[in-house]
C-alpha cells in the first residue's frame, strides 16, 4: 500500500512539474526556418532562439515603435534566451535566420508580427 501512495505522489509531482514547464515556454509568436526556431515571449519580453545544426541562427525583431534587435547563437551553444524591457503596448515582428556551411546564404523564415502584452 505504501508503494501505491508513493507512486501517486510521484506521479502528481511529475504531472505538475510538465503543466509547469509547458506553461512557463509558451511563446506568444513562432518563427522558424528549417534549422532552427526562435520566438517572442510576453510575459518577461523575452526573444528564444534553438538550433538544430551545426551552424549560427539569429531572431532578428523590431518593434513598431523604433526598437531592434537580434539574439543570436552558436556553437557549441544550441540554445539561448535574450531578456528585454519592452513597452506594454505595441507590436513586435520577428524572424529566424539562419546561416553556416552547406547553406550558401541566410536561409531566413517569413516575418510573424505579434502584439507586445505582458
Amino acid at each position: 500500500m505504501r508503494n501505491v501512495s508513493r507512486f501517486a505522489a510521484a506521479a502528481s509531482v511529475a504531472a505538475a512539474t510538465v503543466l509547469w514547464l509547458s506553461t512557463s515556454a509558451y511563446a506568444d509568436a513562432v518563427v522558424g526556418n528549417g534549422y532552427a526556431e526562435g520566438g517572442f515571449i510576453g510575459y518577461g519580453d523575452k526573444i528564444w532562439v534553438e538550433h538544430y545544426e551545426g551552424r549560427t541562427s539569429s531572431v532578428e525583431w523590431y518593434t513598431d515603435y523604433g526598437r531592434s534587435g537580434t539574439c543570436s547563437v552558436s556553437l557549441p551553444a544550441v540554445s539561448k534566451t535574450c531578456n528585454y524591457d519592452m513597452r506594454e503596448d505595441g507590436e513586435i515582428t520577428l524572424w529566424i535566420c539562419t546561416t553556416g556551411p552547406g547553406i550558401g546564404s541566410d536561409e531566413c523564415s517569413v516575418a510573424v508580427t505579434d502584439r507586445i502584452n505582458s
